[in-house]
């Protein structure tokens, strides 16, 4: 099995892609697996902030750490 996995950092916006992940294995149900694993491995790893932004011009900064 092969696995790689970006974060993008900086800014971005509504929809953009955030965190690609792509695993190569014999049988695609163990990489499709593994990609679910990854996905929660880095949202319980990495401390990623994000800024919310709301319609009224407000805006807060939110940790998505565990």
């Amino acid at each position: 099995m092969r696995i790689a996995v970006e974060h993008r950092i900086g800014r971005l916006g509504i929809g953009d892609v955030a965190l690609t992940c792509a695993v190569s294995s014999a049988h695609r149900a163990d990489a499709f697996a593994a990609c679910g694993l990854l996905v929660d491995e880095v949202k319980q790893r990495v401390p990623i902030w994000k800024q919310q932004a709301f319609d009224d011009g407000t805006s807060e900064w939110v940790a998505s750490l565990g």
